[in-house]
């Protein structure tokens, strides 16, 4: 078990590092089309589409990520001043309450996805680009990575329940 904890904060990990890159070459992409529709009257009909995609996708990547951190946003001012297994009572709560609308969220993007996959949906814009086809299967690849990562966060944070109540209970471990 802790073998496959492990595995999922490596490749979530992985993943959150790899994806701050695709941000960077947004700004590269980004840049190029200001230069060349406003120093030469020549805009490009794909910098946006690209842009959106490699964003989306970068987005989507660094969920697991995130979750593994615990640094999603949030509202701590109830949370700092609450006893410690009030605390963890109240992590559990978020853990299970989003794991559940993630899998909600996965499960009802899964059909939309194979079939976008499928014909290999475009824009319809000049460029006509398959950016529905990507969206549509980042966002079910995210919710899978997302779940997993919370599950394993879950199992944590679960088997932390007899440990010293010291900060939050579920930080993940330092490897």
């Amino acid at each position: 078990m802790r073998t496959l904890l492990r595995a999922i904060d490596h490749l979530s990990e992985f993943l959150g590092l790899a994806a701050a890159q695709l941000y960077l070459l947004c700004a590269v992409i980004t840049t190029y089309e200001v230069v060349m529709r406003y120093a030469f009257h020549s805009p490009t009909q794909w910098a946006f589409e690209m842009v959106m995609v490699l964003c989306a996708s970068a987005w989507v990547l660094s969920v697991g990520y995130v979750t593994r951190h615990q640094r999603h946003i949030g509202i701590t001012v109830l949370y700092v001043m609450a006893p410690p297994r009030v605390r963890w009572l109240l992590d559990l709560l978020a853990l299970v309450v989003a794991l559940v609308a993630v899998a909600i969220l996965g499960y009802a993007a899964w059909e939309p996805a194979v079939r976008a996959v499928s014909r290999i949906e475009r824009t319809g814009s000049a460029f006509n680009s398959p950016q529905p086809a990507i969206l549509k299967a980042m966002l079910v690849i995210g919710a899978a990575l997302y779940c997993a990562q919370l599950i394993a966060n879950l199992v944590r944070h679960l088997q932390a329940w007899h440990a010293p109540p010291e900060g939050r209970a579920a930080e993940p471990p330092a490897d």
